[in-house]
């Protein structure tokens, strides 16, 4: 499934999400992807929950539906910059009014409207059939996403595209989607950030695993023992 998606210039998605000092994320990770389809997903089947506990330890929600995806990427066109502004926070605390100054940490993207946004996520037939949701419910849900992360991250969705991937292997090819960044060479322009690995489980990012993902500026080449994807013409490389 490929979702076309178009940022209004501010993309706010902290590395941590306990406070908003933490340094933002300069490219769309995958769990945000996940995080943004699964909350029209759940409410299609009335599902209102923010949260899971388990463990002790509280959840998102995203939690129960990332076994629908067998990977999710993004190709982003445009360079975005991070910034961050200072912003005046005013709280209430037994009846006296308090204040302070904090950053707000974000990436921007400059221009007028060229930039987008280009999710792809591929499901897991099996698992699809099993739960309780359709390719229709997945199709309306990716319609419904309206922001990445943070609530100042909106997004329009401008198209949806549903078709069936096929998986081979490969030695060279070349992607603008962003692709784990191990046991390859790229040769061509972009930039490494360590996510978490959604496949791992969603919420709890305190001790989670990271892997490290390229992101491209426009079309790289890569070369390794590949397991790829041909979306809509293009190319997509798989988690090894």
């Amino acid at each position: 499934m490929k979702v076309q998606l178009r940022p209004t210039g501010i993309i706010a998605l902290r590395a941590l999400p306990q406070s908003k000092m933490r340094t933002a994320l300069r490219y769309v990770p995958p769990t945000t992807l996940i995080g943004a389809i699964s909350y029209p997903l759940l409410h299609i089947s009335d599902d209102r929950g923010e949260t899971i506990y388990e463990k002790k330890t509280f959840k998102s929600k995203a939690e129960s539906v990332i076994g629908l995806f067998k990977w999710v990427t993004i190709k982003t066109e445009g360079r975005p910059k991070l910034y961050g502004s200072l912003l005046k926070i005013n709280t209430i605390y037994r009846g006296k009014v308090q204040s302070a100054v904090t950053s707000f940490p974000f990436a921007v993207f400059y221009g007028e409207s060229t930039n987008s946004l280009t999710a792809a996520y591929f499901v897991d037939e099996d698992a699809l059939s099993e739960s309780t949701y359709s390719a229709k419910d997945l199709e309306r849900a990716a319609w419904g996403i309206t922001r990445l992360g943070s609530r100042e991250s909106i997004v329009s969705v401008e198209d949806v595209k549903m078709g069936k991937a096929v998986f081979r292997e490969a030695n060279k090819v070349r992607t603008a989607y962003a692709f784990p960044f191990k046991g390859v060479n790229v040769h061509g322009k972009g930039t490494l950030q360590a996510v978490v690995d959604w496949r791992l489980g969603i919420g709890d990012y305190s001790n989670a695993k990271r892997m490290v993902m390229f992101y491209p500026e426009e079309t790289v080449e890569v070369e390794g023992g590949l397991s790829i994807v041909e979306l809509d013409g293009e190319v997509v490389i798989l988690a090894p």
